[in-house]
């Protein structure tokens, strides 16, 4: 069967070559898209470290110094951090909540972001410094990198700081750093207590993950001197108890709190699902809003090439309906006309992806493409082939197997008169 279709596509070479260059630049080009889409959807789904379902974000508000009911406290009064915390301590007194926690620029899902450079010996990274109160891990389901519950974290991260598993590997060359040290731009050091899972702000982000924490506490504010505006920027979460039904949750809390949740000149003005704010933060970031248009981009492209491919390989089979009608004239059978036009373009596939590979196989070996997800490699190259071979084939299928259908059922009276 395989040596009667290699002659049949030699005896029709001249109109076979086309098709020929048409599958190899169709599988190149769907090769590279295939790659792209791959490695978007290993990076989705790869885990950001943290959980944010059940969690909720408080929007903090200050009464404006033109208000009659403005309170004006005295210069260096404790009064403002003191109604800061009473209106977490009443948060958290709700019988819904699990875990409050505080944080200053240190939330996932946000542009917002606070480096700093971090060294050991001669090595030295930029990390994103989150300065955190200790419920912070609890709240968002941040685990130890060796095992372990959150509450691990909680306990230590009064005692210094917490490093990220990959701010240790880029440190240390590994994870078991609990013990050591690092050192900021001033020369301090610093002791590193605990090494959390690996995190990401996002989904789709590749890169940013070496994170630091530090505890948010008096002495935070202090050395920072934050203000009563200052303070209000802070940002409050909490987490639910398990069993609370989440839907609604936030205007029954809202209800149920409105007069409890103001101390002095802070007020609670909102509480909001962390869902719909990962939410609104994939809808606008950039590397979702890039990756929609080159969907877009990239789907009407195929689409157009797919047409074109099944409309190659349907003229094809139209056009031989003479010969395909012939053979049923002489005793072949209607799954044997089908089963000779899917090899024939199957076996065109199998010619053209030959040097199509060869021709992806060294522009991969230019480093032509994306390693920020994972590296150039045997097994990558061979699955991304394979899911290309496997969707051009689909489309050559369906191409051929309804005009060769149509072909088969022609009447040998009908198919003489073609000859």
């Amino acid at each position: 069967m395989i040596l009667h279709i290699l002659k049949l596509i030699k005896t029709n070479l001249h109109g076979n070559i086309w098709v020929l260059v048409e599958l190899l630049v169709v599988f190149v080009v769907l090769w590279f898209t295939t790659d792209y889409f791959l490695m978007r959807g290993i990076l989705a789904n790869r885990p950001v470290g943290f959980d944010v379902e059940n969690v909720y974000k408080v929007t903090l508000s200050i009464r404006p110094a033109n208000a009659p009911s403005f309170v004006k406290y005295e210069d260096g009064s404790d009064e403002p951090r003191q109604n800061l915390y009473r209106i977490v301590d009443r948060i958290k007194a709700h019988p819904d909540v699990e875990a409050v926690c505080m944080s200053y620029v240190a939330l996932p899902y946000t542009f917002s972001n606070w480096g700093i450079d971090i060294y050991h010996d001669s090595i030295h990274v930029p990390a994103r410094c989150l300065n955190v109160t200790p419920e912070y891990f609890k709240v968002f389901d941040i685990h130890p990198a060796s095992g372990g519950s959150a509450e691990e974290l909680v306990r230590r991260l009064p005692e210094g700081a917490i490093v990220s598993a990959t701010a240790a590997q880029e440190l240390f060359g590994r994870t078991d750093v609990a013990g050591e040290r690092y050192y900021t731009s001033e020369s301090e050091s610093y002791p590193i207590v605990a090494v959390s899972e690996p995190l990401r702000n996002d989904e789709y982000a590749t890169n940013g993950n070496i994170q630091l924490f530090g505890l948010l506490d008096e002495r935070f504010i202090e050395a920072f001197r934050l203000d009563e505006r200052s303070m209000s920027y802070m940002d409050i979460c909490f987490r639910t108890r398990r069993g609370v039904n989440p839907q609604g949750f936030a205007e029954r809390f809202m209800k149920e709190t409105k007069q409890s949740l103001t101390a002095g000149n802070y007020w609670v003005s909102e509480v909001k699902p962390y869902t719909e704010i990962r939410a609104s933060f994939l809808d606008n970031s950039l590397g979702t809003s890039g990756q929609k248009v080159l969907s877009i981009i990239s789907g009407f492209f195929l689409v157009n090439v797919f047409l074109a491919v099944i409309g190659t390989f349907w003229f094809r089979v139209n056009r031989r309906r003479a010969e395909l009608g012939l053979r049923m004239a002489v005793g072949s059978t209607h799954r044997g006309i089908r089963g000779l036009m899917i090899g024939e373009g199957l076996m065109l596939l199998f010619l053209a992806s030959v040097p199509a590979l060869l021709v992806c196989g060294n522009l991969a070996y230019m480093e032509i493409l994306s390693t920020d997800v994972m590296p150039v490699s045997v097994w990558r190259f061979a699955v991304v082939s394979l899911l290309s071979w496997l969707a051009l084939a689909f489309v050559i299928i369906a191409a051929c197997w309804y005009p060769s259908q149509r072909a088969a059922r022609m009447a040998p009276a009908e198919a003489l008169h073609y000859e």
